[in-house]
């Protein structure tokens, strides 16, 4: 039985029934070893359509490249540049969010107000994270 035929059927096995931790463990150090075409037949298997840690560690594998550059032209980008990015919902919008969060803290108060202005337009999770910003920057003066 080869690799991609042990996961196949852990995988069919796991859709039945749970998962063993081990053993998922064991099926994502696995998977580097395939090639290109497996892991994407592994990918677009209907057995994992439902299995979230398998895929993701498959498209991590299959896209890393383009998640890198992603990541780097993100950390490269001024907060004016990354709430511009944001407004045209690029597909980024997750990771710029995340990027304004990470850099919050390290930024001067104008930027600071910009980033809180910003995430105060979008879901009601940032609102609550922009409001609570506001509340700390209002009672620090």
């Amino acid at each position: 039985m080869t690799d991609y035929e042990y996961i196949i059927q852990q995988v069919k096995k796991a859709h039945y029934s749970e998962w063993n931790d081990e053993e998922l463990r064991k099926c994502v150090d696995m998977l580097p070893t395939f090639s290109r075409e497996e892991q994407l037949a592994l990918y677009r298997s209907k057995w994992i359509e439902h299995e979230k840690t398998l895929k993701d560690a498959i498209f991590n594998l299959l896209f890393k490249e383009r998640i890198g550059e992603r990541d780097r032209k993100i950390k490269a980008m001024s907060v004016d540049e990354l709430i511009e990015n944001l407004k045209d919902e690029n597909g980024y919008g997750k990771f710029i969010v995340l990027e304004m969060k990470e850099r919050f803290d390290a930024l001067d108060d104008e930027d600071k107000m910009k980033i809180i202005d910003c995430l105060s337009a979008t879901t009601k999770a940032n609102q609550r994270w922009a409001e609570g910003k506001r509340k700390k920057i209002n009672s620090d003066k």
